[in-house]
């Protein structure tokens, strides 16, 4: 199969962990390139004999493959086929600037392409019908690269997608971003961010998850493996975002296929209220999952039990 000729991926483990046992008996890791960027991709294969489809998946920032291994058993126990890939500049995949802690893009088409010319690399390999998945900034790609015509899947359905930052979408906050990246500090990070360094945050007050043993299970890798880390967006990041969030946002009518928003109520990073909006403006179907935080996939079971049920209604409801 085409896969074969690609290069193998190493996988990461804290402190030497085995890989989980249905990851390691269902799941490759491989190196493509793209355009002079290399990036890793998981392919994991469903277990059934007649896959019920694929899902293409986009993390969000900071975020890498392995961060995801209890989601994608979810998806192979619902017999489907995985692809998921490290975004450049994180993960494992090819990080842009010399220092590796800083988190970069020059234009979020960027992603939604890799995300294209991984599935194409792999299309042999991943069974119709094709939903195209992501979380947070990985939402926003997985929108992007639907509307710009990059990937043209059955469905797609995200998890807080990144459609409205708060205290980051103000007049005043853009203006000061898109003057400081012009005059010369695109490559720079933001002031203030917690994340220096690329350590994680203490779970105390932090804004990703209320599941303390999922946070920690997180956070051992950040802790663990410098090759990991990420740090706060730079200048360049943040200009980017936006811009990619007014072109999602400004043509959500242009998203022709089926599709699903998942928000998470007590999100204090996404705006809810852009979720709801855009999906409204797309006619597609939504959902708010209350008191949840941003990481709906690592929250506790009581919140990511009903983001499942409702990525499983919504499949029922479309015949996927």
């Amino acid at each position: 199969m085409r896969r074969k000729t690609y290069e193998t991926a190493e996988t990461v483990r804290p402190m030497g962990e085995a890989l989980p046992s249905v990851i390691q008996k269902q799941a490759r890791f491989y190196y493509v390139d793209h355009e002079g960027v290399r990036l890793r991709v998981m392919l994991a294969q469903s277990p059934l004999k007649d896959p019920r489809g694929s899902i293409i998946f986009c993390p969000g920032r900071t975020e890498f493959i392995e961060k995801y291994f209890e989601t994608v058993e979810d998806f192979l126990g619902r017999g489907f086929t995985v692809l998921m890939i490290d975004p450049r500049g994180q993960g494992l995949s090819d990080r842009l600037l010399e220092d590796r802690l800083k988190s970069y893009v020059g234009d979020f088409q960027d992603y939604a392409e890799d995300l294209a010319f991984a599935a194409d690399s792999f299309s042999e390999d991943l069974p119709k019908p094709h939903i195209v998945m992501g979380h947070s900034m990985g939402g926003c790609v997985a929108l992007m690269s639907i509307i710009s015509g990059a990937l043209n899947p059955s469905a797609v359905i995200c998890s807080a997608p990144m459609l409205g930052l708060y205290d980051i979408e103000t007049r005043l906050t853009e203006w000061f971003i898109r003057i400081f990246a012009v005059m010369g500090f695109a490559k720079r990070n933001l002031p203030f961010q917690k994340q220096d360094g690329g350590f994680p945050v203490p779970f105390e007050g932090n804004k990703l998850t209320s599941d303390k043993v999922r946070f920690e299970k997180w956070a051992k890798y950040f802790a663990t493996t410098p090759q990991l880390r990420v740090a706060g967006p730079t200048f360049a990041w943040i200009e980017q975002a936006m811009r990619a969030m007014r072109y999602v946002n400004r043509n959500a009518s242009q998203l022709k296929i089926p599709g699903l928003i998942v928000a998470a109520g007590g999100d204090p990073i996404v705006d809810p209220a852009s979720n709801r909006d855009f999906a409204a403006a797309a006619g597609i179907n939504f959902k708010v999952v209350p008191g949840a935080l941003h990481e709906v996939f690592l929250e506790r079971d009581e919140f990511r039990d009903q983001f499942f049920d409702a990525f499983d209604d919504f499949l029922e409801q479309e015949g996927l």
